[in-house]
């Protein structure tokens, strides 16, 4: 059986997190949060501006004094866009302080942690395992510089990143034009992408790559038996699914079904390699596996059905395919008296 080759593309956009300074705060006026932004999302699974319910925000603060403490510690803020962000037992601004702040989505049912103990540095750990490659993971950060306080302050602003690899599968139907063949593509895994990983956090930014662990988890890329048809000549997908980030080879799994005309001609076992996949956060990734007669049976190659003439009845009887006969010719001789 030949090689099945999988073709990878990817779709980038990471934008970097915005910082605000120089703000000058009122006395006692309460710190919020408002503004939070969402890049790069693109599908109703992914966390984004429309659904963000909740994210953990922690906060540190260090005086004129160079006095430092930590005043947010994963506290819960909650809300909408429309409606604005609250959280409980209000935290105040000061005048002459430096402060930051780290935001992580989503709070909920999280599968992450973070320990810090300034808010800007730290390192933050998500189980994807626990997640079962569902839970999409956002990070932001801001920092402010207060001065005399005359006046409301700005709620804090986030703009959120994705931390994660997006992964779906796309399967084509490589079968000659025409030829009537139907794919039905199911049990799509990954076999062993990653548990769990850590990611560094230094002033507020997070590092370039994660620190990966146990690659042994499988990631269904087949809920709830979905089947996935190809039509001759088309294509099918699969949703995608959430990797922690790291440059690996993976393995993949799946079954096809080779329909003629509607007719069941096959159920085949299939496994395929990606080689080196550099998988990063923030990106998303097509894993494109083109399926055609080389590489869909378990018996070899799928041969097409051809034509060719053996030979051609000469007509009868042989002499040049014609019966001979003699044609008379009557003339009809007429005269005037």
């Amino acid at each position: 059986m030949k090689k099945l080759f999988i073709a990878i593309l990817a779709v980038t956009g990471l934008v970097a997190c915005s910082q605000d300074q120089l703000v000058e705060a009122p006395k006692s006026a309460a710190i919020a949060f408002d503004n939070a932004f969402v890049n790069n999302s693109t599908r109703a699974t992914d966390i984004n501006i429309d659904n963000l319910q909740d994210f953990g925000v922690y906060g540190s603060v260090v005086n004129g004094q160079g006095q430092q403490g930590l005043i947010f510690n994963n506290q819960q803020v909650k809300g909408s866009q429309a409606g604005g962000y609250t959280y409980s037992s209000a935290q105040y601004w000061i005048a002459n302080a430096q402060y930051d702040f780290v935001a992580i989505a989503p709070y909920t049912n999280a599968k992450w942690s973070y320990t810090t103990t300034d808010a800007k540095n730290g390192t933050l750990s998500f189980n994807n395992e626990n997640a079962a490659a569902n839970q999409d993971l956002l990070f932001a950060s801001a920092e402010r510089t207060t001065q005399d306080i005359t006046s409301k302050p700005d709620a804090v602003s986030f703009t959120f990143n994705h931390l994660l690899s997006r992964v779906k599968f796309t399967f084509v139907n490589g079968f000659a034009s025409g030829s009537n063949i139907t794919l039905k593509i199911t049990d799509v895994h990954i076999t062993d992408t990653y548990k769990s990983g850590t990611i560094d956090v230094a002033n507020g930014e997070v590092a370039n790559t994660w620190t990966a662990a146990d690659n042994t988890l499988n990631v269904d890329f087949n809920d709830a038996g979905t089947e996935f048809l190809a039509a001759n000549g088309g294509s099918a997908s699969t949703e995608h699914h959430y990797l922690i980030p790291a440059q690996a080879s993976y393995n993949i799994t799946f079954k096809v079904e080779l329909k003629q005309a509607g007719v069941s001609v096959g159920n085949y076992s299939r496994t395929a390699t990606v080689n080196a996949l550099n998988l990063q956060k923030g990106q998303s990734y097509e894993l494109k596996a083109t399926l055609n007669a080389s590489n869909t049976s378990d018996q070899g190659e799928i041969y097409p059905i051809e034509f060719t003439v053996n030979s051609v009845d000469n007509w009868k009887p042989d002499n040049g395919g014609w019966n001979q006969g003699n044609a008379t010719v009557n003339q009809n001789n007429n005269s005037n008296n």
